[in-house]
């Protein structure tokens, strides 16, 4: 695995300034040497991590630099949820959402720009409706991502109930 150089930039950042954690005790927790966890932090350097030890990195860390830059290059958003462990079902409704919104301002600039000489050429409605196709998309995510917390929900219920009679 090699990262970008702006991968590498926001792995120095993670290693470097992770507020209360230091490259001595990412060291322990790899296992490495303290000058070798600060060599895969150091942008002039060859020297990368594993993907396992930074994985190992990220979890002890939890500092999403590395992750937001790979989510820009390819046109994402990372956005905190709030929520641990088996609740991460709960982010992918956020993130249907949020890029439901995404591709609304998406739409409302392109017919915008399409109406503003009052004629809708054939290739301008095609990039609207390609826009509008993926706003279906994101918000049929949504809504099965929560039909499918409301069915664990109401199966924990009924569970419960269950349990209770």
């Amino acid at each position: 695995m090699e990262f970008s150089k702006e991968a590498q930039a926001a792995l120095y950042k993670m290693i470097r300034h992770t507020p209360g954690i230091d490259a001595k005790q990412i060291a322990e927790v790899l296992g490495d040497s303290h000058k070798t966890v600060l060599n895969y932090g150091n942008p002039n350097m060859d020297y990368q991590p594993s993907l396992k030890k930074f994985e190992a990195m990220l979890e002890y860390t939890e500092n999403p630099a590395v992750l937001k830059v790979w989510a820009h290059k390819l046109n994402l958003a990372l956005i905190p949820t709030g929520c641990e462990g088996d609740k991460h079902r709960e982010l992918s409704v956020i993130e249907a959402m949020m890029q439901a919104n995404i591709c609304n301002g998406q739409a409302n600039q392109k017919v915008y720009e399409a109406y503003e000489d009052g004629v809708i050429t054939p290739a301008e409605y095609e990039e609207i409706h390609s826009i509008f196709l993926r706003i279906i998309e994101f918000a049929t995510a949504a809504d099965q991502a929560a039909y499918k917390q409301m069915q664990k929900y109401t199966a924990t219920t009924q569970t419960v109930k269950n349990e209770k009679a």
